[in-house]
């Protein structure tokens, strides 16, 4: 259970969900740009979003200026598992279901919304959703792309839309756990990118239930109780098998446990269109509807100078140093889990001398706590969108501590922190929109939202009014299952 009011839970579950939004919003800025690139057009900062002040985010096909302030796809897939959870509302992932979901996302975008159908639609997600087997059999059309790739493609597309397996069953761990291996599986078979997703909403979920306040009292704390009984290991270890042709046919076509409350529902297109028409009419128009006469040609022309600040308004993340009580949690998780890279044979084909298991824990470890922000190489071109670079950056972030003393208060306490973090890991470039909206998410469920991140921020998100509407009512259901499990319990 948590030892949090519920009320602190709630803020909590929006911080962790609002902050992913937000992290993804805000790196689009620098989203595929190298650090040389990102650096050269946003100095050290800061870069404008919501009505605070800033460079101007440059402005290009990916990123014109229609979508400011909004989302990508790492938000969309990420409210795409929340609107699955939403239906079967029995706490579990389904990942048939999910799969559905996402083929309706990428036929008809976040409709609610207008979201274009698919965008931003990574290589790997894509080509997994084209699978004849996906919406059947999802682990294995996952499992089968990746075989085809030579089994070394462990992108970041799992992990960042996790966080809301964090939330779901929250005080659950094992729940957790199997619902962010599930959801990850559907498109990545890759072990190094499950884990990720998996330590994401782990570490999500311990800071729901209380936990990065106090070391002393988190290291006497069972969080999984199954991690002790003998055939757990085994257990997960043969999850990740889900899909694959280690076991044969009993793997390749594994059972899926779907129940009538699980069967894909199709949304009402045609009725949700309608009223969000009607609803974008009576708002007098969308953020977007303003720029239909922006001169596309002089995009950037009256672009301020880059110059550097001498100050940056706090000691920065390097320089701050690890929250002892946040570090410890974080530790506990890689600690309690990367048994699953050690152990698992799913793994390219190698040297029997040479066991590229032990390396992949080995260095998802060494990329969660850092020495510093450079070593990660975040815009470093062939890896950039390599899943232990950005649940690296978003541990390296997430455990930080306040600065105490900041010279400009903008940056003091959680918020401060959060807008600190933006701006530098922005600034490195890469798949910063990634990496920023895992890191959000650990951030908001770290500090919440009401003083964890900047409200000028979340207040001028595009579709504020929805996604609050969205993220509101699953927090409610799930604080309700909450309760009736104390009650029972």
């Amino acid at each position: 259970m948590s030892t949090l009011a519920t009320a602190a839970i709630r803020d909590r579950i929006r911080g962790c969900l609002f902050g992913n939004a937000i992290g993804d919003a805000y790196g689009l800025a620098t989203e595929f740009m190298s650090t040389r690139v990102a650096k050269e057009l946003y100095g050290n900062g800061p870069i404008a979003f919501g009505t605070d002040p800033g460079y101007p985010v440059w402005e290009d096909e990916h990123r014109p200026i229609t979508d400011r302030n909004d989302f990508t796809d790492d938000t969309d897939q990420m409210l795409v598992m929340l609107q699955s959870l939403q239906q079967t509302h029995d706490g579990i992932l389904h990942p048939v279901n999910f799969a559905q979901r996402l083929t309706e996302w990428g036929d008809h975008g976040i409709i609610e919304i207008g979201a274009e159908p698919g965008r931003g639609l990574g290589y790997t997600v894509g080509r997994v959703m084209s699978h004849r087997d996906f919406s059947s059999n999802p682990h294995r059309a996952a499992f089968e792309v990746w075989d085809s790739t030579g089994r070394e493609l462990a992108p970041n597309g799992a992990v960042m839309r996790t966080a809301v397996a964090g939330v779901e069953r929250f005080w659950d761990e094992h729940q957790v756990v199997e619902n962010a291996m599930a959801a990850a599986k559907i498109t990545h078979a890759d072990p190094r990118s499950v884990v990720s997703a998996l330590i994401s909403s782990v570490l999500i979920s311990r800071f729901l239930r209380g936990g990065g306040l106090n070391a002393a009292e988190d290291q006497g704390r069972v969080w999984n109780p199954k991690l002790t009984q003998a055939g757990y290991h085994r257990e997960l270890l043969s999850y990740l098998e889900r899909g694959t042709n280690l076991q044969g046919d009993r793997s390749l076509n594994p059972t899926y446990n779907e129940t009538p409350e699980s069967e894909f529902e199709p949304k009402n297109y045609d009725k949700m269109e309608q009223e969000r028409l009607l609803k974008d009419a009576a708002a007098g128009g969308t953020y977007r509807d303003q720029f239909k006469d922006h001169n596309w040609p002089d995009w950037n022309k009256d672009r301020p100078k880059v110059t550097l600040r001498d100050d940056i308004g706090w000691v920065g993340i390097d320089n701050v140093g690890e929250d002892s009580a946040a570090g410890s949690l974080a530790r506990s998780v890689i600690a309690d889990y990367k048994f699953l890279l050690q152990q698992t044979q799913v793994a390219p084909p190698s040297n029997p001398s040479h066991r590229v298991q032990e390396q992949w824990a080995a260095e998802m470890e060494s990329m969660c706590f850092p020495q510093s922000l450079r070593q990660l190489h975040l815009g470093a071109s062939d890896s950039i969108g390599y899943t232990f670079k950005c649940i690296g950056v978003s541990y390296y972030g997430a455990t930080r501590r306040q600065d105490p003393s900041p010279t400009a208060p903008e940056y003091g306490g959680g918020e401060g922190l959060f807008r600190g973090l933006m701006e530098q890991v922005t600034i490195e470039g890469g798949d910063a929109d990634t990496n920023c909206a895992v890191m959000g998410s650990l951030l908001g469920a770290r500090f919440g939202l009401q003083g964890g991140i900047p409200e000028n921020w979340w207040r001028n998100l595009q579709h504020l009014d929805w996604l609050s509407e969205t993220i509101d009512a699953y927090a409610d259901r799930v604080l309700a299952d909450y309760e009736a499990h104390a009650q029972n319990h």
